[in-house]
């Protein structure tokens, strides 16, 4: 068992595991309500202090009904190691979705538009606030479902996300290799030497990848595969 002040949970109740952080299945003390618990590790303060911090500034400016919510900043008890205390998806992503055997071949075409509806409109608010995810894709869009018994969809993990000035550009290299603009690819995964600038531009190429997923069922591109056919694909 760990805790925070405010919250606990158990070990075993494991929601999903990054290379910085685990997100567990937890509970408020007094109330039994559920949320999911961000644990963040050793790694994570071998980063620069303001990339720790992106995470959770990201979240403070975000309130939106299709990004998962951010609703406390604690530390755990023994190891002060920083936990964020978030929204609780109880259906899983929309990963775990295209996984069952049902959609194999894609998602049923009213379940589709809820997820290009759901992610749009989150990615929408997004921009409102000149930020860029950085990392989309159906594992980091979490599902619930609304008291109408319809699916909604929210944008979760901002460990990649930062704030961008109106044209503003990056070079760092963030993303899942599936999901990647082509000019990262090529940085990130076949090792060419250039120092392109990246912008928003990055996260629709992954919301394009995303959506054809859905449609689909498979991937456009699958990794170790070596150069990508990306405008014949896309």
């Amino acid at each position: 068992m760990q805790s925070t002040t405010n919250y606990l949970w158990l070990i075993s109740d494991l929601l999903g595991q990054g290379a910085t952080a685990n997100v567990y299945r937890g509970r408020h003390k007094k109330t039994g309500d559920l949320y999911a618990v961000k644990v963040f590790n050793n790694l994570s303060f071998l980063r620069p202090l303001d990339v720790q911090m992106r995470e959770f500034e990201v979240l403070k400016k975000l309130n939106h009904k299709n990004i998962v919510k951010l609703f406390a900043v604690e530390e755990e008890t023994n190891t002060r190691h920083k936990v964020l205390v978030m929204e609780y998806c109880p259906c899983g992503s929309l990963y775990t979705v295209l996984e069952e055997a049902s959609n194999a071949y894609g998602l049923p075409e009213d379940e589709f538009l809820i997820v290009l509806h759901d992610v749009v409109a989150g990615m929408n608010h997004l921009r409102e606030y000149g930020i860029v995810h950085r990392d989309i894709k159906p594992g980091n869009i979490m599902r619930m479902i609304g008291e109408d018994g319809r699916s909604v969809y929210k944008l979760t993990d901002f460990g990649a996300a930062r704030e961008l000035e109106d044209d503003e550009q990056f070079v760092s290299l963030y993303g899942t290799e599936e999901y990647l603009h082509p000019d990262m690819y090529e940085r990130a995964v076949l090792r060419k030497d250039h120092q392109k600038k990246y912008g928003a531009t990055v996260d629709l190429w992954s919301i394009g990848v995303t959506f054809y997923h859905a449609a689909t069922g498979s991937l456009p591109f699958r990794p170790y595969e070596g150069p990508r056919r990306n405008k014949e694909v896309m």
